[in-house]
């Protein structure tokens, strides 16, 4: 697997959709894989939301946001995402705006509206051509019903994280039952394996939680 490295800033962009921006001069062209960049391009320029480049964040990827006291739509996507993954979170939020615009701002988020409108955003770049075989199949997979986050579809989340830089962390899954490990700066040990989620108890205060399996952990070697 090929690893696309990109050195994340420390700072925040946010790019407005301006008539006199091209694709040329469009300075995010290098955030998605380059058979896919011109499509999404097109997108940003063709519906004027606000696209903020963000610093990372461990609780999302990206998000969408509507501000009805100045009818303006923002969509941010974490900076630090492998090419692939960039493109799978800016096209999920994109889907967001789009529902948002035909449906209204009371549909409901990862509805059947908001599903149909990320197959038919995907769709485009299904190809060899922009993804790795591993992801498109996973894609595939994920089409049939799209998740309200890539993270909750364990097979897509695997084949995108191969092309992320090296890193120290694994997924939950891959540490076996009794072992404690490191998440969000706090202790804790695995218990059981549920179907999507693993119980943990914090070493602290002996609380059980409830952790997604496909969650970035760092373990404790004995």
């Amino acid at each position: 697997y090929k690893c696309i490295e990109r050195k994340p800033r420390q700072t925040a962009w946010l790019f407005y959709a301006l008539g006199s921006m091209t694709f040329e001069t469009w300075p995010l062209k290098s955030y998605f894989p380059d058979a896919a960049s011109f499509y999404c391009y097109q997108l940003w320029a063709k519906h004027g939301f606000q696209l903020k480049i963000s610093t990372p964040r461990k609780t999302k990827l990206g998000d969408y946001r509507y501000r009805p006291k100045s009818q303006s739509h923002q969509i941010t996507v974490n900076q630090d995402l492998n090419p692939y993954a960039f493109l799978v979170v800016y096209l999920h939020e994109v889907a967001h705006y789009c529902t948002n615009i035909k449906h209204g701002i009371n549909t409901k988020p990862h509805g059947y509206r908001w599903q149909q409108q990320m197959r038919i955003l995907l769709t485009p770049v299904m190809t060899n051509e922009v993804f790795p075989e591993d992801v498109l199949w996973a894609l595939e997979s994920y089409l049939i019903a799209p998740k309200a986050a890539s993270g909750s579809h364990p097979d897509l989340t695997r084949a995108l994280r191969r092309y992320d830089p090296p890193s120290d962390g694994v997924t939950l899954e891959e540490i076996p039952e009794g072992a404690e490990f490191w998440f969000k700066s706090r202790k804790y040990q695995k218990v059981k394996v549920r179907r999507t989620r693993v119980a943990c108890i914090d070493s602290a205060n002996h609380r059980k939680w409830l952790i997604h399996k496909m969650a970035l952990v760092e373990p404790i070697k004995n």
